[in-house]
């Protein structure tokens, strides 16, 4: 008896035992593989959508819209600024689909005309100087799965017009040949223009538009979902101490406050990288305020207004000798900042080191407000 795959081949007379234990056999090998799918499915299902954090009404909506449009065939239009996650919501939509082949993507904005031509649709052995071999392009690498193509208003017109025909023939020849290659593949786009009106103006193919904008999703800058920032901290944490095989670290919630306060022009991106280098550089168990890097704490203006509220500040005199502050009313937050830091610096022998512990802000900080404040020669 031989086999390939589920195609068997019985020899004659067939012998009603084999036959018997080759169904079972069939029938088993089916029930497995389509378990195997299912977990699959449900592991995928679970990655497309466990990476898209937060709790806010913005974010709940997404997901709520890839839940419903990621088993259709739907072509997805991408729209959000730089950071947003444009690339994470493509992928939590292919995890969420029927399609068994592969996500492939590729940014429309990194190469010239012709060589994103030939990455897009292949190219054919001696098609051009230095194609010394047949190359499958995105579009066929992506057969039978989904094709995210990243800030696809940059594409050229005549790139434009090949996607424009695939799309509705479902067939392209690569470059330099002339066998017709028929795909099925789902195609998600993604930018950070206003396509439309791009569309309008003739700078972007219309038809295109028409057929990329099917299912068009809107993502919101962070500044806009920040209430989400204290989940998204959390999940960049657990994430990046896994990541470098630290243990867990975990963020105040005044160090969260004042996240939240700033305007994160980079979206998540930027608050990703930011949580990502604190937890590489970083060496204890809690991330305090003074940790935050210093063009946040200074962009909200808590670098150094913070001061007054540190119990030990106050303490200074009464545990060094008796030093104490001339405050009086009346004066600047600068002149009594200015004040606080010349009467701690003092109860220290000028141990900057020292200062910034009591003061609990970084040794930077109090080395450039000594030299902005002209208590160096103090």
């Amino acid at each position: 008896m031989l086999a390939y795959k589920d195609t068997f081949f019985l020899p004659k007379p067939v012998n009603p035992v084999h036959l018997a234990a080759l169904l079972h056999r069939t029938l088993e090998n089916q029930r497995l593989a389509f378990e195997n799918r299912q977990l699959q499915s449900q592991i995928d299902e679970k990655e497309g959508l466990r990476r898209l954090t937060g709790k806010s009404s913005q974010i709940t909506k997404i997901r709520d819209m890839i839940t419903q449009i990621a088993p259709t065939k739907a072509t997805v239009m991408i729209y959000g600024a730089r950071g947003t996650g444009k690339e994470l919501v493509a992928r939590a939509i292919h995890h969420r689909s029927l399609r068994r082949g592969s996500l492939i993507a590729f940014n429309c904005a990194t190469l010239n005309e012709n060589l994103a031509e030939s990455e897009l649709f292949g190219h054919e052995r001696g098609a051009f100087s230095g194609a010394y071999h047949l190359r499958k392009g995105r579009f066929e690498l992506a057969h039978g799965g989904t094709l995210f193509l990243d800030e696809v208003s940059q594409l050229s017109p005549s790139n434009q017009a090949r996607l424009l025909r695939v799309l509705e023939e479902r067939e392209f020849e690569r470059v330099g040949g002339s066998k017709t290659i028929q795909v099925d593949v789902r195609v998600v786009c993604a930018t950070n223009h206003d396509l439309e009106a791009a569309a309008r103006k003739r700078e972007f193919l219309p038809d295109l538009f028409d057929r990329l904008n099917v299912v068009p999703i809107h993502l919101p800058t962070l500044q806009e979902h920040i209430e989400d920032v204290p989940l998204l901290v959390k999940d960049f944490l657990e994430e990046f101490c896994q990541q470098n095989g630290k243990s867990p670290i975990t963020i105040v919630p005044e160090a969260v406050r004042t996240l939240m306060k700033y305007d994160w022009p980079g979206n998540v991106r930027e608050l990703k990288n930011c949580v990502e280098g604190m937890v590489v550089m970083f060496n204890q168990s809690t991330i305090q305020q003074i940790h935050l890097p210093e063009r946040i704490l200074k962009a909200t203006g808590t670098e150094f207004s913070n001061l007054l509220s540190v119990p030990d500040v106050w303490q200074v005199g009464a545990n060094n000798g008796g030093q104490r502050l001339n405050v009086e009313v009346g004066m600047s937050l600068d002149e009594i900042n200015r004040e606080v830091l010349r009467a701690t610096l003092e109860s220290v022998d000028n141990n900057k080191a020292k200062a910034a512990e009591i003061l609990k802000v970084s040794r930077r900080t109090i080395q450039r407000k000594v030299k902005e404040y002209g208590l160096s020669d103090e």
